[in-house]
């Protein structure tokens, strides 16, 4: 990504909040909730990449307003970090990890740097995806031959093997750098309590 990820942190604790917010500064553009009503507003005027999420608070809970964010789209990704503890409950919330407080700084950071890792590859896969089928329709309609002359042609082939070693390089990062086996991680989850990172 060329700019950092913006992150919403929603948590009706203000001085967990704030020092969550001052722990991410610095890597992050950081907004701050102290309501889920409140994180709802922001949604309305800013776009968030990363939702920082607690689970029970007064008002909206966390999973009332994880329910609007996935409704409306919104952010990409969803860490609930939150002091209840998982139950069998969670495999059928959609957040894409479950901190268990108290967390220091170093847990909190490697989660977001982690979730914005996964929005690098989902995006850098999505234009793969897009470039690969435009190759085929390409390949299937037209002369290679002539196709082969062509510099666009030539671009798109490597404009594919970049995105291909940029995958490859971001799953390799998510499972040395983060320990995120993207094959085995939701047995882990719905086997025992979720390993924070």
């Amino acid at each position: 990504m060329t700019h950092s990820s913006t992150v919403l942190i929603v948590e009706d604790e203000e001085n967990l909040a704030d020092l969550f917010g001052i722990w991410l500064q610095e890597q992050f553009e950081v907004h701050v909730a102290y309501s889920g009503e409140d994180a709802l507003e922001i949604f309305a005027e800013e776009p968030i990449d990363i939702v920082l999420l607690d689970r029970r608070m007064p008002g909206l809970s966390g999973t009332e307003v994880l329910q609007s964010i996935r409704e409306g789209g919104d952010a990409q990704q969803v860490i609930m970090v939150t002091a209840v503890q998982p139950t069998e409950d969670l495999a059928s919330i959609d957040v894409d990890d479950y901190l268990l407080k108290p967390i220091d700084r170093t847990k909190l950071l490697r989660a977001v740097e982690a979730a914005e890792l996964v929005l690098t590859y989902e995006d850098s896969l999505t234009e793969l995806l897009s470039l690969t089928a435009r190759k085929a329709t390409l390949e299937a309609n037209l002369d290679k031959t002539e196709l082969e002359k062509d510099d666009r042609y030539g671009d798109l082939l490597q404009r594919i093997r970049e995105l291909e070693e940029e995958a490859d390089t971001t799953l390799q990062r998510l499972e040395t750098d983060y320990q995120i086996d993207m094959l085995v991680r939701d047995q882990r989850i719905g086997s025992q309590p979720v390993e924070q990172f």
